[in-house]
């Protein structure tokens, strides 16, 4: 996401305070209240213990030591990696086992994006029950409220919510650590947290039940993944200065403070408020509002998350491409998916309609977190193992370490899988099929348009074709990086219309891992005979196609070789379908990919005139 502040870097640390850091940020309001639910009251300094332990050795170890120094052109996250993975690979084809774990990994992120929104801002408004019990039947009412107010605004664009995360969240990170640090001056006794003995004990006491334990403590570091996710936004420095700055020792002085007022005051252990008990009741109501206002930037980042994570599984041909709206005409990175934000806000309503409270809700977090930094591990174990120069020793341990640590919370999540956990891997499973359905179809398609004759020798058919010539220009738009996949298309249409048009345009528009903030690359531009032009125009993958103003950067770079009339142009859109004949693909996943290529599959994002557009479906033999 995109920041005001980038043109100051000595404020970007701020910036990133307010949108990396917003989800674990939000995480004391439910992780040690729900973990000490699980054990009682008495066990409250060994659960901080966990957490502590879990988040430094998570977010602090992990993420900002380890990950954070692999990134592609400044990119983070799970497809970073896989960008990584492919270069080394040099263009030797990828197995099916890492798209399966990079569509399992992009699947439970989105999960995470539908389950961050409910149980943050449920959570933050459930505050209200220290203030006045009576008002707990409200509390699932107003949080619906909320999300349905925050998933409206997105149409309008985040940036000028996003002038106030920054602050907001600086301010939430120092009220939590003055509340824990409070109550850390009445209980000094509460830092022997800091020994991890005291966790490790109390698991090795509970037997299987620690590992009900630790998926509760899990909760502590949701979010994390995001410390990697926005690199390109904010840079490695300024998160690292955030993070080990304010978040991560507000954080610990927060646990560390809950923990010690559970020591003297037992019997808030049942209290879904606990958090709130810290503060005195007279700014109680102050911090209610507070709190609310931190879950909604964390939701707001998170959402922005999932679009960003949408486009660019889209760039790597593993989503379709939804229509996408740019909501910031500076920032590019500001977008918008009506589709993806009205499903999203769906789920999280429903949600919150079906479980009521943040306790319950907790039993279906988790699950995707924890995967998600398992798939993450696993894709920087295959990134170090594909470069010559790694050790393959070093990589070996450091994986170990990892999964060790990563498998250990997605175990522990999966013990709520019956109360709850199920729903986000239900959904991750969902999407996983979504991408596999849609990444298989194109494919199949692509290799049988590949079939077609080349450029040249259409130019050649162009020539002797007995079709009348007709005035103008006609562009056969396609997004791939070879022309071949267009030959078919020219063929198809010029047998349906019974013409030729005077200039014929194959232009490819292939997104590419470029500079995200390259709008149009350097045209290639063929000439062959028949009028038959080629034009190649790679583009940024975080920058939508624009059809007219890639043919005015082909006409200037062909010294006027090439004219382009915008009046008397017309763009040529068809949509390949698998021929319902028997194939490659099952018939389920035939209609899947058909409903998708029917529905979803816009040429809005090319940005042509309305009255210029002719789409027409064409079946291919897939």
């Amino acid at each position: 996401m995109s920041t005001p502040f980038k043109k100051s870097p000595s404020l970007l640390w701020l910036a990133a305070l307010g949108v990396v850091f917003g989800d674990i940020g939000t995480s004391p309001l439910y992780a040690l209240q729900t973990a000490v639910s699980l054990t009682g009251a008495s066990h409250a300094v060994a659960v901080a213990s966990l957490i502590i332990w879990t988040v430094i050795l998570v977010v602090s170890v992990k993420y900002a030591y380890i990950l954070m120094k692999q990134d592609y052109k400044g990119q983070g996250g799970v497809f970073a990696l896989f960008a990584l993975f492919k270069k080394s690979r040099a263009g030797k084809p990828i197995g099916f086992g890492i798209i399966a774990v990079v569509a399992f990994g992009a699947s439970l992120l989105l999960g995470d994006g539908t389950l961050t929104p409910a149980i943050s801002v449920l959570s933050a408004v459930e505050g209200i029950v220290t203030i006045h019990p009576g008002l707990a039947i409200y509390t699932p009412s107003v949080a619906i409220a909320i999300l349905i107010l925050l998933f409206v605004i997105q149409r309008f664009g985040t940036g000028k919510l996003g002038n106030v995360f920054g602050p907001v969240m600086l301010l939430w990170f120092l009220s939590i650590a003055l509340l824990g640090t409070l109550q850390i001056a009445h209980h000094p006794s509460v830092l022997r947290a800091l020994d991890p003995h005291l966790g490790i004990s109390l698991l090795a006491r509970s037997g299987w039940h620690g590992f009900v334990i630790m998926g509760a403590v899990a909760l502590a570091v949701t979010g994390a993944e995001a410390l990697y996710a926005d690199l390109a936004n904010f840079g490695k420095r300024p998160i690292l200065t955030a993070w080990y700055g304010i978040a991560c020792p507000a954080l610990l002085l927060n646990y560390l403070g809950q923990a010690a007022y559970l020591d003297s005051n037992p019997s808030a252990a049942s209290n879904t408020g606990l958090f709130f008990l810290l503060c005195p009741m007279v700014l109680r109501v102050p911090l209610v509002v507070l709190a609310t206002v931190a879950t909604v930037i964390a939701s707001q980042a998170l959402i922005t998350a999932v679009f960003t994570l949408c486009r660019q599984a889209r760039s790597l041909d593993l989503f379709p491409p939804f229509l996408t709206r740019h909501t910031n005409s500076k920032v590019r990175e500001q977008i918008y998916i009506p589709t993806i934000n009205f499903l999203l806000g769906l789920a999280c309503v429903l949600l919150v309609a079906f479980f009521q409270t943040g306790a319950s809700l907790a039993n279906a977090y988790g699950v995707s977190v924890t995967g998600a930094m398992a798939v993450t591990s696993i894709l920087w174990a295959a990134v170090m193992f594909s470069r010559a120069g790694e050790s393959r020793w070093k990589t070996i341990l450091t994986l170990c370490g990892l999964l060790s640590l990563d498998l250990i919370l997605f175990a522990s999540c999966m013990t709520k899988f019956f109360a709850g956990g199920y729903i986000p891997f239900l959904f991750a499973l969902a999407v996983m099929v979504l991408m596999f359905t849609w990444n298989r179809g194109r494919k199949l398609i692509c290799e049988a348009m590949k079939k077609a004759i080349s450029p040249e020798e259409l130019g050649k058919l162009l020539t002797r074709s007995d079709y009348p010539r007709v005035p103008g220009t006609r562009v056969y738009l396609t997004r791939e990086r070879t022309p071949e996949h267009s030959v078919a298309s020219v063929l198809e249409f010029q047998r349906r219309t019974k013409s030729v048009a005077e200039n014929i345009v194959i232009l490819m528009l292939p997104s590419t891992w470029a500079d995200p903030n390259q709008v149009i690359g350097d045209p290639l531009v063929k000439r062959h005979e028949g009028g038959l032009w080629e034009i190649s125009v790679p583009h940024g993958y975080m920058v939508d196609a624009d059809a007219p103003a890639s043919l005015q950067s082909a006409s200037r770079a062909s010294n006027g070789l090439f004219t382009y009339d915008p009046n008397d142009t017309f763009y040529i859109f068809p949509k390949e379908l698998p021929a319902p004949e028997r194939g490659k693909m099952p018939v389920w996943q035939k209609r899947l990919f058909s409903f998708l290529v029917r529905n979803v599959v816009l040429p809005d994002t090319f940005r042509i005139p309305a009255d210029q557009l002719i789409v027409y479906f064409a079946y291919v033999k897939a």
